[in-house]
């Protein structure tokens, strides 16, 4: 026997032969015993060697099919499996792909599986409406597959898992928060594929788009109390006029006495930060610019009137939080909708803020339960300054929008006792 293995890879060394071997080291390597092999576009010396090999006085086509077991009976073997050894003899060990996609599944399945408990912990995942939206995080991610391979993908992950342990943050700029964390000041930058995770994560767990643009980053960001940069960060406000060091509390004092609304970004609230409101001062906070457009249309006269302009940034906290350091009260209201009682809920808890009309009552006041329409409201967040609001709103399923009030609330601005 071992005459006949010596005989037959000496066969198969055959230089006109090596279209044939490199066919069996393919098919080999993809795992088990082939059955067929197909040859295509073999050379004249390729054709006549197999003619010789299988004693055939015609030659062969350039494109066809050979059956190994009668390959191996030619080359005076007794198996397919001792072909294999002939074959390994000429070539060296020869992989096992299919054995090969199997560990690599069963690796990546433990990747997701480990994955899918650490972000079922992350308290990014655990707070308001998102406890089942880490599984799409997750999922995502798993679509998107473990690029450098297993090993490499999962020390990528546990290092997003560390940023996302450490949110939300308190208003911290992006690169210190990188450095800190991650001993390198760029990598969160936009680009870096460890931002793309963690902002898909921030933006699944709170109900956001995903980043699709350098500014829907930055809001994803500010959304979870990280600053891009102190100038991309601002906060729109109407009739402040505190006496707030030059060169911003002049400025301040003409705008309000002007009725103009201004922009102030992060980075002016940090260098020249405004004083606080006396504790009977009050101020109010809105989701939507129109409403400031339309006081500023009315020539106001009232209290300040801060806009969060939809998901607060980290100057709206800022602002909020100084005007508020003395004991001045702080009212906040928003949409009736999902978005706006996740926004009245995250001021509350970061800033400090009270939901002002933002009961049940209030709802109902402003709907009419006899003229339903199908529901149209996303799902709603916990409301916990007021339990049955989420119930009644969910009953109801009608958004009621900020501009819809808008003269309401701005009557109660000026006289609370409307």
């Amino acid at each position: 026997m071992s005459g006949g293995r010596a005989a037959g890879a000496e066969r198969l060394a055959r230089p006109a032969l090596t279209p044939l071997v490199d066919e069996l080291v393919r098919r080999f390597g993809d795992g088990g015993e082939p059955v067929m092999l197909s040859l295509r576009h073999l050379p004249l010396d390729a054709r006549h060697a197999l003619a010789d090999l299988f004693g055939h006085e015609r030659l062969p086509p350039a494109g066809g099919s050979v059956r190994v077991a009668r390959l191996a009976e030619a080359l005076g073997l007794a198996s397919v499996a001792q072909l294999r050894v002939e074959v390994e003899s000429l070539r060296g060990p020869l992989p096992d792909r299919r054995a090969e996609r199997r560990a690599e599944r069963v690796a990546h399945d433990r990747l997701w599986d480990w994955l899918a408990g650490e972000a079922a912990t992350l308290k990014l995942f655990s707070a308001g409406s998102a406890p089942q939206r880490h599984r799409a995080w997750v999922e995502r991610l798993g679509a998107q597959g473990a690029r450098g391979g297993v090993d490499a993908h999962q020390r990528r992950l546990e290092r997003a898992l560390r940023v996302l342990r450490a949110l939300p943050a308190d208003g911290v700029p992006l690169a210190a928060f990188a450095n800190d964390l991650l001993d390198d000041p760029h990598a969160l930058d936009r680009g870096r594929r460890l931002a793309a995770i963690v902002l898909d994560a921030v933006a699944l767990a709170g109900g956001m788009p995903l980043a699709g643009d350098a500014a829907s980053a930055r809001q994803l960001w500010e959304s979870v109390g990280v600053a891009p940069d102190p100038l991309s960060s601002t906060v729109l406000v109407l009739g402040l006029g505190v006496d707030a060091p030059p060169p911003l509390g002049p400025w301040l004092g003409a705008t309000r006495s002007a009725g103009e609304p201004v922009v102030l970004t992060l980075a002016q609230l940090r260098r020249w930060p405004v004083p606080a409101l006396a504790a009977s001062e009050r101020a109010y906070v809105v989701e939507n610019p129109s409403l400031v457009a339309e006081a500023a249309r009315l020539g106001w006269s009232g209290p300040p009137i801060v806009c969060s302009s939809g998901r607060p940034t980290v100057a709206v906290v800022t602002l909020v939080r100084q005007l508020a350091a003395a004991g001045a009260e702080v009212l906040q209201h928003a949409d009736f909708d999902a978005a706006g009682l996740a926004i009245t809920g995250w001021l509350t808890a970061r800033a400090g803020t009270t939901p002002w009309r933002m009961s049940s009552d209030d709802y109902l006041a402003v709907t009419s339960p006899g003229c339903v329409q199908p529901p149209a409201l996303a799902a709603l967040p916990p409301t916990p300054w007021d339990p049955c609001l989420q119930a009644t709103m969910e009953q109801i399923g009608r958004p009621v929008y900020e501009e819809e009030l808008r003269a309401e609330l701005l009557g109660a601005m000026v006289d609370p006792s409307t």
